[in-house]
């Protein structure tokens, strides 16, 4: 697939990078020398430097012959406008990422029709939904959900006093239809086998067609309800965050930089606390009761400052750390400052345009900073799966089945099982075996 992307930022370079690694042809579009310059040296792809809304760039980039193209610079507007000229010259498929909601209302049929845009991410309130998601699964820093949420993956990070820490996984007990996919240990994912121990601090990944409490209270260490949560940041997450908290009933705090902003996000809550204050002292969030709060979410405009702030929150005692990080450099640190989760506008952004371009029948996609994803394929006529015993497919190492949704009912499969045509497979695979894994469901 011949793939334009417009802006080299986070969204687009990750983009771009997973798409050219796969094999695809990528083009990027950037305005900035400097960036271009240096993208230039790390990517498989040809980057032209020059304004995306331009006609004369975009046809310079080949756009005529494009079978997608990935708006995602800064700018709204421009983002718009190159969806709009890749409309005119043909192209199927066109994926902006948005910031201001005022521009696309997905309610609204006239923005689909007029502007061009096949699909829009919203990462601020993709974001803010994927917290918020997480807060109501005690226990689980990460949670994503497949075949119309018949079955969920949830992400556990194993604490002292774990009931699994240190135990084999074959000696494990999970509830029926439930099962351990993958472990992320000190950043590298793989897929484990019975005589894997499970250590603490290991991320391990979970795939249930049973409710999902169920599964991480089998493996988790705390989980208690979340009641009280503290967010720093009152921009567009952090407002976002705080009324569908607010919703669920959840008792919110938020402390906010700008003086401005705060009187704002006051006017919006209907009982939450506002704190015009900075959260980057441990004074002032000891005196704030951070040391009692359920949750700490520190979604700011600084990924400095998110983590440093989650850290604080947490060696004070907070239960839970969030961290919204929107650089990949940043990631690795999180586990080392012992913060539970990072939100990742890029990997959320990601996810969602990815489901565009992968080949065989994909449904859906998730994916972890360690690079590892979580797919949902659907099974095709004639691909090389279809009709064998799973023990009998040449699966990929680091590869692994967690569920087959078949005529609605879920199955947590054996070797013995037979994939058929129609059947949704539910595959967590790391990074190097992502590439096999599509081929294997290729029609």
């Amino acid at each position: 697939m011949r793939t334009v992307i417009l802006g080299a930022g986070e969204v687009g370079f990750n983009t771009a990078r997973m798409l050219s690694q796969e094999g695809h042809q990528v083009i990027l579009v950037e305005q900035d020398e400097a960036l271009v310059e240096r993208v230039s040296e790390q990517l498989d792809a040809l980057v032209i430097q020059g304004n995306g809304a331009s006609p004369r760039v975009l046809s310079e980039a080949g756009i005529d012959d494009a079978d997608l193209l990935v708006a995602a610079t800064n700018s709204d507007e421009a983002n718009i406008i190159g969806c709009l000229l890749a409309k005119t010259q043909g192209v199927r498929l066109t994926v902006a990422r948005l910031h201001n909601p005022d521009y696309y209302d997905p309610e609204e049929p006239f923005a689909q029709e007029t502007l061009g845009i096949d699909f829009v991410i919203h990462t601020e309130q993709m974001a803010a939904k994927a917290i918020r998601t997480v807060l109501l699964v005690p226990g689980a820093v990460n949670l994503d959900t497949f075949a119309g949420e018949r079955v969920a993956a949830a992400e556990v990070i194993l604490e002292k006093g774990s009931p699994v820490v240190g135990r084999a996984l074959r000696d494990v007990r999970l509830p029926a239809e439930t099962l351990i996919v993958g472990i992320v240990r000190e950043g590298e994912a793989l897929v484990p086998g019975g005589d894997t121990v499970l250590e603490e601090r290991d991320h391990i990944l979970v795939v249930t067609a049973r409710p999902v409490s169920e599964a991480v209270r089998a493996v988790g260490a705390d989980t208690a309800p979340v009641r009280e949560v503290v967010i720093y940041g009152g921009g567009r997450i952090g407002l976002r965050l705080a009324l569908a908290l607010e919703e669920a009933g959840m008792d919110v705090k938020v402390i906010e930089r700008d003086e401005r902003r705060a009187r704002y996000v006051a006017s919006q809550l209907r009982k939450g606390f506002v704190l015009h204050a900075d959260a980057l002292s441990e004074d002032f969030l000891l005196q704030e009761r951070v040391d009692q709060a359920d949750a700490f979410v520190a979604v700011t405009r600084d990924d400095r400052a998110n983590l440093l702030a989650a850290m604080y929150a947490r060696r004070l005692g907070a239960r839970r750390t969030i961290a919204g990080i929107s650089q990949g450099e940043f990631a690795p640190l999180a586990d080392a400052l012992g913060v539970d989760l990072t939100i990742s506008p890029r990997l959320l952004a990601a996810e969602a345009i990815l489901r565009f371009v992968r080949r065989g029948e994909v449904v859906n996609v998730a994916l972890l900073e360690s690079g590892a994803q979580m797919i949902e394929l659907r099974v095709p006529q004639g691909c090389k799966v279809s009709g064998r015993p799973l023990a009998e497919v040449d699966f990929p190492e680091g590869a692994i089945i967690g569920a087959v949704i078949r005529d609605g009912e879920v199955l947590i499969p054996t070797g013995r099982d037979v994939l058929e045509p129609g059947d949704d497979v539910i595959v967590f695979a790391v990074e190097r075996a992502v590439e096999r894994v599509e081929r294997l469901f290729a029609p």
